[in-house]
């Protein structure tokens, strides 16, 4: 996440192209950890590592309830792309203990979210 134009300036979430990446606070935080990976390693005098992220959006419809969509992503041809057949939606037919899994997650995702920044 290296800016382009400018040498040892990283952007990140909404201000940076993602190609197809989503714009979500999920997105962010893995770039965030990816540019914060590439900084420690550039310090160092490595090469930052490929790029490798995964996004995943959770909504609730009920406090019990959650679906989800995710995706896993890297660099091809010179820009972020998704890995074809990697990621996917929740299963339209899932049953009620699927949908609870998820509510699970998003809280989980949540709560992690939370620590990350402000911890």
């Amino acid at each position: 996440f290296e800016s382009t134009l400018h040498k040892d300036i990283f952007v990140i979430g909404d201000a940076c192209t993602a190609g197809e990446m989503p714009k979500s606070g999920y997105s962010a935080s893995s770039q965030a950890k990816i540019a914060a990976a590439a900084i420690a390693a550039m310090t160092m005098g490595d090469k930052p590592d490929s790029m490798s992220a995964i996004n995943t959006c959770y909504s609730l419809l009920a406090p019990d309830y959650g679906i989800s969509v995710s995706g896993v992503y890297s660099v091809q041809d010179g820009k972020i792309a998704n890995i074809k057949g990697a990621g996917g939606v929740s299963p339209s037919a899932a049953n009620y203990q699927f949908r609870k899994k998820e509510a699970d997650f998003a809280g989980g995702w949540y709560a992690s979210i939370c620590q990350d920044t402000w911890a």
